[in-house]
């Protein structure tokens, strides 16, 4: 069975500056805000002899590539000036699905929302991401932080079973754990550090079931301390397996249509959302694996604003939920700052420093994160994937106003620096890997870049890692034997020694 995902007129095609539908594609991003990176040629790909032409291309003009499958990443790091940008968004945009081996194959432009409605249709599941636009190549690149990831790990570990990938001399080879086990290895979590462009991903399946949810809405007040206590000590009840909580900080302008001011008021109090899922074949199973929700201890109670039972969740309303915290538009800017916590660190320890990251939002379009995703030992291995990411802790901040962007910047830059202290390292797909080229400062990513300093010292300012130290001089090793000549250029922001706890 076939499902394409996307009907729209499906044309490769070349464009180059000053030529019509160059613009509009150089800023196809879900952030819009100016990079002042201008590639010299994109490539907007429809088959697999195009994705070799752009990568011989590349080579004739002495550039590098950036390869984009969906362009959810804040800091675009695809988008490499004077290169060549290869646009996936419409190679394989389909997902297949094989009744025999139970497995889906679907192109790297896929979105999350196309994945969800195409195996919804055949009874079948596997995890794809919460964000609905998000395009499944980069999804799966950057490990796959996909739903109920607690209970049976990363997508891109636990359910990918193979890659096709057009390598730099433009052959097309097959990666698993039987085929091109490096190259299999060093996708799975390398992110837009990868050497080679991934055109199809094989994906094994689950009966689908019921998606059950229930929200827990608190007023923070001065207990911040305690409600996320609360919160980790109920996640820690929770059974492991095909259930997931998060946390959100936000106020109410957040989720109000046209609010006519950007800076947080005085007097707009901050709200802590916590909403727990569990994928069920019934109400009362779901009942049963969300119990550890149901108590709500003496000293929070005068916090509590709303508290809703278990129900049914309606995937379609999800997702609309999702869009309303992420809204994007021509003049809506976007950064994200994250980490992932040093499991050694004492909780109470670990949630002190994170509390200006969680309640200093700087706009009301912000709103502070904690993922629960509970996965303390990846298998290096396996896979580059190899932090620790217990809980996925980050601060999405929105914004319109240019003249904003300072006080976000240096808000951010002071709440990071305090959560750095107990971070392992941070998710990839966060690391801003290419700095604006403006002369303000980019905001995406963990560290504040002006381009002229860049420019200057022709180095990456000290940022988070990734992955293990190990994993990092593996990963250096292999690319080097499939890309000497360096025609994929994203691994140079890892190619240091980086700081952090977990090395």
């Amino acid at each position: 069975m076939v499902q394409d995902c996307d009907n729209s007129e499906k044309n490769g095609m070349v464009l180059v500056p000053q030529t019509r539908g160059y613009e509009a594609s150089r800023a196809r991003y879900f952030n819009p805000e100016e990079s002042g990176r201008f590639p010299a040629e994109i490539h907007a790909v429809q088959t697999l002899t195009d994705v070799i032409k752009a990568l011989k291309r590349a080579q004739e003009l002495g550039v590098t590539v950036g390869v984009r499958s969906g362009g959810h990443t804040p800091s675009k790091p695809s988008l490499v000036d004077k290169g060549v940008l290869i646009d996936m968004s419409q190679l394989n945009r389909q997902v297949s699905y094989d009744p025999q081996s139970q497995e889906v194959c679907f192109g790297p432009g896929v979105r999350v929302y196309e994945a969800w409605k195409a195996t919804d249709a055949i009874g079948r599941f596997f995890p794809f991401g919460h964000a609905p636009d998000v395009g499944l190549g980069g999804f799966c690149l950057a490990g796959g932080q996909g739903f109920f990831m607690r209970g049976w790990g990363v997508t891109i570990t636990n359910w990918i079973v193979k890659l096709e990938i057009v390598v730099p001399d433009g052959r097309v080879v097959i990666a698993s754990r039987t085929q091109n086990k490096d190259l299999f290895w060093a996708a799975r979590g390398a992110g837009q550090a990868f050497f080679g462009v991934v055109t199809r991903i094989w994906s094994r399946t689950i009966p689908k079931k019921k998606m059950f949810g229930r929200t827990l809405l608190f007023e923070v007040k001065e207990q911040y301390e305690d409600l996320l206590s609360f919160a980790f000590h109920c996640d820690d009840k929770m059974t492991k397996d095909f259930t997931e909580a998060a946390v959100c900080t936000f106020h109410d302008e957040l989720l109000q249509a046209d609010v006519a001011y950007e800076r947080v008021p005085p007097s707009s109090p901050l709200r802590l959302l916590i909403n727990a899922s569990a994928y069920a074949d019934d109400l009362s199973e779901a009942n049963a694996m969300l119990s550890s929700w149901d108590q709500i201890p003496e000293n929070i109670k005068g916090c509590l604003m709303q508290s809703t039972p278990v129900s049914k969740v309606d995937w379609e309303d999800f997702f609309k939920l999702q869009e309303k915290f992420n809204p994007q538009g021509p003049d809506r800017k976007w950064g994200i700052n994250s980490i992932l916590n040093d499991i050694a660190v004492p909780r109470s320890e670990m949630i002190s420093a994170i509390k200006p990251a969680m309640c200093n939002l700087p706009t009301v379009s912000s709103y502070g994160c904690i993922y629960m995703s509970d996965l303390l030992n990846p298998d290096e291995e396996d896979a580059v994937f190899s932090l620790p990411q217990q809980y996925y802790i980050s601060t999405f901040t929105g914004w319109k106003d240019p003249s904003l962007q300072p006080e976000i910047h240096e808000t951010m830059l002071t709440s990071y620096q305090k959560a750095e202290s107990v971070a392992c390292g941070m998710y990839i797909a966060d690391f801003n890997q290419t700095p604006s080229c403006s002369h303000s400062p980019s905001v995406s990513g963990n560290r504040i870049w002006p381009y002229s300093s860049f420019r200057e010292s022709n180095r990456v300012f000290d940022q988070l890692p990734v992955w293990t130290e190990s994993a990092r001089a593996k990963f250096m090793k292999i690319r080097e034997e499939w890309d000497l000549q360096g025609l994929f250029s994203g691994y140079k922001a890892f190619s240091g020694p980086m700081k952090g706890r977990n090395k």
